[in-house]
Order: C-alpha cells, then sequence, then structure tokens
C-alpha cells in the first residue's frame, strides 16, 4: 500500500515543480535571470543596457552554437526588478525549421523542462504576418509564446526569434501588432 503512496506523492512533486518552474518566466527577478544565464557555458555575461526609444532597461546576453549565434534577451519592468518577457534570437546560414512545439531542443536548453513542454502543448491563437517578418502567438497552461520567422535572409542568414510572455500579456501583444500591420505591412518600431 505504501508503494502507490510514495509514487503518487513523488509525481505530485514533480508536477508541482515543473509547474512551479514555468510560472517563474516572466516575473522571476533580474537576478535569478542572470544566474540561469550565467549557468549556459555558451552564453556571455547578462549586460544592461538601455533603450534608446523608450529609455528602459534591458539585458542581452550573446553565445556561438555549432550552427549559427544566439542572442537571449530580457526586458524588465520599469523598476528593473522582475522580468516581463524573455526571447531567444538564433541567427543561422545553415537549415533550421524555426521554433516550432516538435523543435524544443533549444528552448529546453535556455529556458527549462516545464517551459519547453507548456509550450509543445500550447494553443496556436493567432497570426500577424509582415511583409518580411511572420509573428505566431501561443497560449500555454502557464505561459504565452510568440515565435517569428525573418523571411528573407540577411547576409546569407536566417534570424528566428522566441519570446515568453505573461498570459496576461498575450491579448494585448497580439493587438499591438494587428495595429501595426494595419499602419504599415513592414512593421512598426
Amino acid at each position: 500500500m505504501k508503494r502507490p503512496l510514495l509514487s503518487i506523492t513523488a509525481a505530485f512533486t514533480l508536477v508541482f515543480s515543473l509547474s512551479q518552474s514555468a510560472r517563474a518566466l516572466p516575473g522571476e527577478t533580474v537576478q535569478t535571470v542572470k544566474n540561469r544565464v550565467a549557468k549556459q557555458s555558451m552564453m556571455s555575461p547578462l549586460k544592461r543596457g538601455i533603450a534608446e526609444l523608450s529609455g528602459l532597461p534591458f539585458y542581452t546576453s550573446e553565445g556561438k552554437l555549432p550552427n549559427g549565434t544566439i542572442v537571449f534577451s530580457m526586458s524588465p519592468d520599469r523598476q528593473d526588478q522582475r522580468s516581463r518577457q524573455e526571447t531567444i534570437a538564433l541567427g543561422t546560414a545553415q537549415s533550421f525549421k524555426g521554433f516550432t512545439r516538435e523543435n524544443l531542443g533549444l528552448i529546453q536548453q535556455m529556458f527549462n523542462t516545464a517551459v519547453s513542454e507548456d509550450f509543445r502543448r500550447s494553443q496556436y491563437v493567432a497570426r500577424v504576418d509582415y511583409a518580411g517578418i511572420e509573428k505566431r502567438f501561443y497560449r500555454g497552461r502557464t505561459l504565452a509564446y510568440r515565435t517569428t520567422e525573418f523571411k528573407e535572409p540577411n547576409q546569407g542568414r536566417k534570424f528566428y526569434h522566441f519570446t515568453v510572455l505573461s498570459l496576461k500579456d498575450l491579448n494585448g501583444e497580439i493587438q499591438s501588432d494587428r495595429q501595426c500591420r494595419q499602419q504599415s505591412p513592414y512593421g512598426c518600431e
């Protein structure tokens, strides 16, 4: 009789720990993000900058992969205390299928298994198609996601982004991109 109870407890603990770690993105402290990125041997330390147009802080880290370059960026809240959204940007000259719900290796490596599984099980909710960029939005159980594919290569490389958003920000992000698309087929910013 004790064995099933132990199995149920272990399963609950595993599920609980996975769901807790998935909720940490976004919303985790800037220091937690720095620590997570520092554990990635391929990445440089996270550096702080200030966006020219908005004056808001941001953090970036760069790394080399066998098939290209990777940039991790994090946008904190206005107080520069907690993560609002985090993005992986991949530039590659080799064939890459993009960030899809079947292509999860880099997502799992940069975030964790809980995030990659939440994305894999997420629901596709919207697409905003610009002349040179395609954005797709997904709703997971604990987080929201945006994938971006730049349609044309730049200097022989194609670029792909994977962004982790909070669920509460998903609809606003979609509406913002749709309004931008109505103003210009090439995007805003």
